[in-house]
């Protein structure tokens, strides 16, 4: 369905890098030229494109023609768009400063911005070799920068609105000069955002059970025997998950401490990990502090195994779940899920049957949704009240969405939109600070060599900072996906769910069949934002 499209697209950036050359050999000669928005000549220095957020801009890449950008979000929401900048020159000596204004609208009310420089991340095993942008480094108006040879500039820009910000249209300029020529203006961009009049939940819809590695952090850090330094970028790390609407595994405190009832009762927090100690006493200890509010209760689970396969592994499994049955009556667990199915002496084991009764969240891998048969157990188990997550890790591949660096940045977004079609309430994920294994993620963004060559930034969805987590153009798809899920959500509510359906079919037809096309996800947002808002406050835009 979406093929033809999408290869549409690839042609058109391959022609792009053709045309790159091309161009690059005429203005070395001394030639100008005026085709698809890139100009160049000797009163114009630099040229501009905006880009939706999803899009990874190639270094090289031929620029479009999108010179004006509105962003739409609605309240309790981030949301933001690129813009990359391009230059003739190579001189190291030429140097330019950018410069962003505020958001602001005719009341002078100002919307909360970021303006983030994008850093390219090298991807590199025996079976692939590439530099695509990634980490998001916080960049300040008014910094200079040399800018190399027809040779993007990409920088990521990114507006909040909280419940109090008035609905409404904002303004921002983005303004370029040469230092070399007296600070000669050579661009000037307009970026609108819209905050649209209805709000998000401060308790998102979908359900996120995400890794966040105190040691891996604390190694990092090179804080072993700096207890107070540890738990504070830990907290830092914590909050920042939580502010993309992700909840990590293990809260920043121990759950007995008086400390973690804030945390527990937080409206953000959808789930929290309650530890699995040895000793019946202290597993006892943590369920009945749970247990003690409801609220807490509804979003404590046990992970004790992790994705069981064969009767040995699942015997393990039936003695953990025996023992939390004995000491902790009324418990969730959720048990990741990599088959759907196994054979053993003969006789074939479904996930589904094996974990009934035991594991009260069934939390398959993405891709085993694709099969009717798993999904009609689901529906079977959906029925008796067990919730429904999945997840991604190093799998799955090929042409299943996922978030690894080399992939194309939509991918990130549309699982939500997969999961949603699918009437799957959770997201888990193993890790995101998973460093362990490389020299520095900065440099090896082969995170886990053990799983593979091809899963680049797997188990890493932020980079160490100097005193905090550098954000990702991964980690704020999977926080933008969760905001579109919670679109679709509110939809559903409003419209019921054919709405929601065929809004879904115009993005994605089956788990490997989906557009790339930027774009078009930005307008079916839009549709379904513009829909809300009419039907909520009879505001028409």
């Amino acid at each position: 369905m979406f093929m033809f499209g999408n290869g549409l697209l690839s042609l058109k950036r391959v022609i792009g890098s053709i045309l790159v050359a091309v161009l690059s050999l005429g203005y070395s000669l001394g030639l100008s030229f005026d085709f698809q928005g890139v100009y160049y000549d000797k009163s114009s220095v630099v040229t501009y494109c905006f880009y939706d957020s999803t899009h990874k801009i190639d270094k090289k890449e031929f620029l479009g023609k999108t010179k004006t950008y509105d962003i739409k979000l609605a309240r309790n929401e981030y949301e933001a768009c690129q813009i990359a900048i391009r230059s003739k020159f190579n001189s190291p000596s030429r140097k330019y400063t950018i410069e962003f204004t505020q958001f602001k609208n005719e009341s002078g009310d100002v919307l909360e911005s970021a303006v983030f420089e994008e850093k390219y991340i090298t991807c590199v095993s025996d079976k692939n070799y590439g530099t695509y942008p990634d980490a998001l480094i916080p960049f300040t108006s008014g910094e200079q920068r040399n800018l190399g040879y027809a040779q993007n500039w990409p920088f990521y820009i990114r507006v909040r609105a909280d419940e109090n910000t008035p609905a409404g249209t904002y303004s921002a300029q983005i303004t370029v000069k040469s230092l070399s020529d007296g600070d000669k203006v050579q661009l000037v961009a307009d970026v609108t955002a819209t905050v649209w009049d209805f709000d998000l939940p401060v308790t998102p819809s979908c359900e996120t059970a995400f890794g966040l590695s105190r040691y891996n952090i604390a190694k990092t850090y090179y804080t072993q025997g700096n207890p107070e330094r540890e738990q504070e970028l830990y907290e830092k790390y914590y909050e920042f998950l939580l502010d993309h609407k992700i909840s990590p595994y293990g809260l920043p405190v121990d759950i007995l401490s008086s400390e973690a009832d804030a945390y527990m009762s937080d409206p953000r927090v959808t789930s929290f990990l309650i530890p699995y100690p040895a000793s019946d006493d202290a597993l006892s200890d943590y369920y009945q502090k749970v247990r003690s509010n409801p609220e807490w209760a509804a979003k404590g689970y046990f992970y004790p195994i992790d994705e069981p396969g064969g009767l040995e592994a699942y015997g393990k499994y039936t003695a953990i779940t025996d023992r939390l049955a004995r000491v902790c009556p009324g418990y969730n667990m959720v048990t990741p899920a990599n088959m759907a199915s196994f054979k053993e002496d003969g006789k074939t084991y479904y996930t589904t049957e094996l974990q009934a009764g035991r594991s009260n969240i069934l939390c398959g891998i993405s891709d085993i949704f694709a099969k009717d048969s798993f999904l009609k157990q689901v529906d079977e188990r959906r029925a008796d009240g067990t919730k429904i997550w999945w997840y991604v890790c190093c799998g799955p591949q090929d042409d299943y969405c996922n978030i690894f660096i080399h992939f194309e940045g939509i991918k990130g977004r549309l699982l939500l939109w997969q999961q949603k079609e699918r009437d799957i309430t959770g997201l888990l994920y193993w890790d995101t600070t998973f460093w362990r294994d490389v020299i520095s993620p900065w440099g090896d963004a082969l995170t886990t060599p053990w799983t593979g060559n091809t899963a680049f930034g797997d188990g890493s969805l932020m980079y160490p900072g100097q005193d905090g987590p550098v954000t990702t153009l991964r980690l704020e798809e999977v926080s933008d996906g969760i905001d579109d899920y919670e679109y679709l959500t509110i939809a559903e509510e409003l419209f019921g769910k054919e709405y929601i359906d065929k809004k879904i079919a115009k993005l994605t037809n089956t788990m490997t069949d989906y557009t790339l096309n930027d774009s078009l996800l930005t307008k079916v947002r839009a549709e379904i934002g513009g829909d809300i808002e009419r039907e909520l406050s009879g505001t028409v835009r």
